[in-house]
């Protein structure tokens, strides 16, 4: 399996070389990532730059390359300037939770949607700004998430961990994104990853059709 890492917090993210380091153990995995923080880049892209004096190989470990784009054209370049062989794509580990709304705002989801534009499925990590305690959790939950579940045509999981992540069933949940700001309770990722400490994981999707308004145009 051939594993890309992107991010939207750059080349001196904390989280990057331990994240190569666990991925390891699921194929052969490279990095590409912004010459620095594109926090709240959303989606955005700056594809007139995609050119190879933009992109470089990076000094700061093997297979690992920088460029001076956005999150999400971290993808672009990689599959343009490397390879377009890529098996998965693993966003993050975004420093701050990407839950709810602010999902919309957020690089690493963005740069983790990008792929599935290209056809590759994604998995974006996020955590507490400064949270540490997911790295126990992360190798056997990735595992699950690449080999134990069927995704059964899903493209994208958004994956946020609490401050005191575990692998109980009762704490490793698949729910929707809170469709209200920093709701307190209800059957959602940020009540339940924020509030009650759960892994939450939401499927997403590049789809923004508003299928229920138009059947009534239909």
């Amino acid at each position: 399996m051939d594993i890309l890492i992107v991010n939207d917090d750059g080349i001196g993210s904390e989280s990057l070389i331990p994240l190569q380091k666990t991925l390891g153990a699921f194929g052969t995995v490279f990095a590409c990532v912004p010459d620095g923080e594109r926090s709240g880049s959303s989606h955005a892209t700056r594809k007139y730059e995609i050119l190879a004096e933009n992109f470089s190989k990076s000094v700061r470990g093997e297979n690992i390359y920088t460029h001076t784009g956005t999150a999400a054209d971290s993808v672009k370049f990689f599959l343009k300037f490397v390879t377009r062989e890529v098996d998965l794509v693993v966003s993050g580990v975004n420093g701050g939770f990407n839950l709810g709304r602010d999902i919309v705002y957020s690089g690493t989801v963005g740069a983790a949607l990008e792929a599935n534009m290209h056809g590759i499925r994604s998995i974006a990590l996020s955590a507490r700004q400064h949270g540490k305690n997911y790295w126990s959790v992360l190798p056997e939950l990735l595992d699950h998430l690449i080999h134990g579940i069927d995704w059964n045509g899903a493209m994208c999981l958004n994956v946020n961990f609490p401050d005191q992540p575990d692998l109980s069933d009762a704490k490793i949940r698949f729910v929707p994104a809170a469709q209200t700001a920093r709701p307190t309770f209800g059957y959602n990722d940020y009540n339940l990853c924020r509030n009650q400490g759960a892994i939450t994981i939401t499927p997403l999707r590049v789809d923004l059709t508003d299928s229920e308004s138009l059947k009534q145009f239909n």
